[in-house]
């Protein structure tokens, strides 16, 4: 019984590490830390947290948009677009990856990208393009 699990232990290391090597390779998709903070992004978003989604943002980001700003800015957003429902990755280019976010009442691009220290230096929205 007790070989059997750690057969079991070392088949699941080896299909993690061979899902993790595939998803690295797969072109024009974003990394898993990019992912991450656009998931991030989503929730703090959808329920009003502006604090902690600036946060999440890079020193160089922060010097162009202040936190009363970003709270300005996506309080417009959600009031034209609604609740961001879901996102789908549409390639990468360069460091920045690119999103179609799916919100409630029409789609858009969404663009991130991160700095040296994995924060937020790219938080774009834009009309989506085919």
């Amino acid at each position: 019984m007790k070989k059997r699990m750690t057969r079991l232990y070392v088949c699941i290391l080896f299909m993690l590490s061979m899902g993790i090597s595939l998803a690295q390779s797969l072109p024009n998709q974003p990394a898993p830390p990019l992912d991450s903070l656009a998931r991030l992004s989503q929730r703090y978003m959808n329920s009003n947290q502006a604090d902690s989604l600036y946060s999440l943002m890079g020193a160089g980001f922060k010097q162009q948009i202040s936190l009363d700003k970003l709270k300005e800015v996506l309080g417009q957003l959600g009031g034209q677009v609604g609740k961001w429902v879901s996102m789908e990755p549409r390639g990468v280019e360069g460091e920045v990856a690119r999103y179609k976010a799916v919100f409630a009442l029409m789609p858009l691009d969404f663009y991130i990208s991160q700095d040296k220290e994995g924060k937020i230096a790219t938080f774009l929205f834009k009309p989506l393009q085919e």
